[in-house]
C-alpha cells in the first residue's frame, strides 16, 4: 500500500503584501488624493496626483495629454488581447487603432467613453509585520477621448483612482494580478499636514485592536457601476429618531469624491431641525453651503454638541461625534457638516461624504459575502488616521 500525503496542506502560506497608498486631504477643495509614480523608474517616471473614487471603474483616468508623456505608456490596439479582455462594453478608434471603453465615475452622471493603455506603476507594499517595499505592477489606464471631460475636477488633481467594483478598476487589477483578497481598508486624514491610508488586498497592518473591534453591515455594490451602497435604517440625534422617506436597498452611497454627507430635501431638512433643538449653542447667521452655523466661543464642553448615529442595517450604529459634525468656516464659527441635495436625488437618500467618515478605520470586504466594516472615531483613542501607527 502507498501511502500519500500531501504535505503542503499543513505548511501555513504567507500573506501576500497590502498595497499602501498614502492619502493626502487637500485643505482648498477637500479632496483626498494619493501621488502614484508612472513609468518605468529608469526612465523618469512621471508623478500623477490622483483623487480617490470609490465609483470609479479605471484603475487611473487620466487626461490623455498626461499619460502620453511617459515614455513606457502603450496605447492598446483594437485587434489584441488585452482588448478582446475589456468586452462587453469595449469597442475601436477606428483612426488611430486604439481600443476604447466606456469607465463609470462617481462625477459624471453617465460612463465616459475613453481610450485604453498600459503602464508600469510604483507601489508601496506593506507586511504583516509593518515591513514596506516598493514594486512595480503593469496597469490598464485609460484617459477621456473628450479632452474636457476632466474639466471639473480641481487643478490639485490630474485624475482619478478607481476602486469601484469592476473588473478594471486598481482594486480588481491589483488583486487578480498578484493574488490577493479583494478587500479595500480605509482611513481618511482630517488635517491636510496627516498622511491617512489606503490598503489594497488585505487589513491595515497598523491598526491592531482598532480592526478588531469594528461594527459591520451588508454592502451593497451597484451592478451598473460597481459603486458601493449601505442600507442606513434610521437617524437618530441624541436619541431621537429623524425620519427617513421612502427605504429602498442600498439608500446610502460612499463617496469619497463628495467633501460632505448630502440628503434628500425633506431628510436634510428634519435632521437640521432636531440637531438645533438639542445643540446648547449659540446659533448664528448661516454660512453658504451650511444651513445651520453656530458661535464657537467657549465651546469647550462636548457634551453642547449632540451625536448623530446612523443607524445601518443588523443594529449596528456608525456614530458621528462632533469632529465630524461641526465644520471650522470663519473664526469663532462652526457649521453643521451636511449638505441639502434638494428634490434632486432620486437614486439614493444620502450620499456619504469624506468629512464624516475622517478619522474612523473603513474596511470594504468583497469575498464570500460583501460587508462593509467601521470603528467609532479614532480620537476616541487618541490617534488618528494622520498619526504613523495608524498610516
Amino acid at each position: 500500500m502507498t501511502l500519500s500525503f500531501d504535505f503542503s496542506a499543513c505548511v501555513k502560506k504567507p500573506n501576500p503584501s497590502v498595497f499602501l497608498l498614502p492619502l493626502i486631504k487637500d485643505k482648498a477643495t477637500s479632496l483626498y488624493y494619493t501621488n502614484l509614480n508612472l513609468g518605468n523608474i529608469n526612465h523618469s517616471p512621471l508623478t500623477q496626483s490622483l483623487a480617490i473614487d470609490f465609483g470609479g471603474g479605471s484603475a487611473a483616468l487620466l487626461r490623455c495629454n498626461t499619460v502620453v508623456k511617459s515614455i513606457t505608456y502603450l496605447s492598446i490596439r483594437c485587434n489584441s488581447a488585452v482588448c478582446k479582455q475589456t468586452k462587453p462594453d469595449s469597442f475601436c478608434f477606428n483612426k488611430t487603432n486604439t481600443c476604447g471603453k466606456y469607465v463609470s465615475t462617481s462625477f459624471t452622471e453617465h460612463p465616459l467613453n475613453t481610450l485604453l493603455g498600459t503602464d508600469s506603476v510604483s507601489f508601496l507594499t506593506s507586511k504583516p509585520n509593518g515591513v514596506t517595499n516598493s514594486v512595480h505592477s503593469p496597469l490598464i489606464l485609460s484617459c477621456p477621448n473628450n479632452a474636457n471631460a476632466l474639466r471639473l475636477m480641481p487643478k490639485v488633481v490630474n485624475g482619478t483612482i478607481g476602486l469601484g467594483n469592476s473588473s478594471f478598476s486598481l482594486l480588481s487589477q491589483l488583486t487578480s494580478m498578484h493574488k490577493n483578497r479583494r478587500k479595500l481598508s480605509l482611513c481618511l486624514p482630517s488635517k491636510p499636514a496627516g498622511l491617512g491610508s489606503l490598503h489594497i488586498g488585505g487589513v491595515s497592518p497598523y491598526t491592531n485592536d482598532v480592526s478588531k473591534n469594528l461594527a459591520s453591515t451588508p454592502l451593497v455594490i451597484d451592478q451598473t457601476t460597481g459603486g458601493y451602497f449601505i442600507d442606513v435604517m434610521s437617524i437618530e440625534i441624541a436619541g431621537n429618531v429623524v425620519p427617513l422617506g421612502k427605504k429602498r436597498r442600498g439608500n446610502a452611497m460612499i463617496c469619497t469624491l463628495a467633501p460632505y454627507t448630502v440628503l434628500q430635501g425633506f431628510i436634510y431638512k428634519a435632521l437640521v431641525s432636531e440637531f438645533v433643538r438639542e445643540a446648547k449653542m449659540l446659533r448664528v447667521a448661516n454660512v453658504k453651503p451650511f444651513n445651520a452655523c453656530f458661535s464657537s466661543k467657549g465651546m469647550g464642553v462636548s457634551a453642547a454638541v449632540p451625536v448623530i448615529d446612523l443607524v445601518v442595517q443588523g443594529g449596528a450604529k456608525w456614530r458621528i461625534n462632533r469632529w465630524n459634525l461641526l465644520v471650522k468656516v470663519k473664526r469663532d464659527v462652526v457649521c453643521l457638516g451636511f449638505l441639502d441635495g434638494g428634490v434632486t436625488m432620486k437614486t439614493t437618500e444620502m450620499v456619504i461624504g469624506g468629512f464624516q467618515m475622517e478619522d474612523h478605520l473603513m474596511e470594504l470586504g468583497l469575498e464570500a459575502s460583501n460587508k462593509f466594516s467601521f470603528s467609532s472615531s479614532l480620537l476616541l483613542k487618541n490617534t488618528s488616521c494622520g498619526q504613523n501607527r495608524i498610516v
